[in-house]
C-alpha cells in the first residue's frame, strides 16, 4: 500500500488488500473508494465484494466506482461527489497505481455550474447590497 495525500481529506493508493483495510481503519479512514473493475489485475486482485465485506467489518464505508483505464466519465466524478458529501471524514481512493483515483477526484473537485447555490445562479432582481455586488460580477 502506497498512500499519497492529495489534500487534507483525500488520499490515493495503489491496490489495497484486506490487511491494508485493517491499517486504514487504525488510521481513522472513514471511506474507501475502489476505482478498479473486478478482474482487471487477474486472480491476484481481491474482488470488490471481498474488500467491501472486510471494510464493513471494520466500520469503514466502502464504494465501488469501476473505471476502465483512460475512460473516466463525468458520471464517475458525480458519483464521487455524492460519496464525499455523504462521508465528511478522511477518504482513500484506490486503483492499480492511484492515478485514476486522483483523476476522478480532480474532476469531482471542480463543481459544475449546475451545483451553484440558487443565490449565485439567478439574476439580481431585488434591491440591496448583495444583489448590487452580484450584478457587478454578472456584468
Amino acid at each position: 500500500m502506497d498512500i499519497k495525500s492529495i489534500d487534507q481529506r483525500y488520499s490515493v493508493s495503489d491496490q489495497l488488500t484486506e490487511s491494508d483495510l485493517d491499517t486504514l481503519a487504525a488510521q481513522g479512514i472513514t471511506l474507501v473508494v475502489n476505482f478498479r473493475p473486478d478482474g482487471e489485475g487477474g486472480e491476484s486482485q481481491p474482488t470488490s465484494a471481498t474488500l467491501a465485506a472486510k471494510a464493513a467489518s471494520l466500520g469503514i464505508a466502502y464504494a465501488h466506482i469501476p473505471v476502465v483505464p483512460n475512460q473516466i466519465q463525468p458520471a464517475h466524478a458525480q458519483q464521487l461527489q455524492t460519496l464525499l458529501s455523504a462521508h465528511p471524514g478522511p477518504v482513500v481512493g484506490f486503483c492499480r497505481t492511484g492515478n485514476r483515483a486522483n483523476q476522478v477526484y480532480q474532476l469531482a473537485s471542480q463543481a459544475p455550474a449546475a451545483s451553484k447555490p440558487a443565490c449565485c445562479s439567478q439574476p439580481a432582481t431585488q434591491d440591496g447590497l448583495i444583489n448590487k455586488v452580484k450584478s457587478w460580477f454578472n456584468d
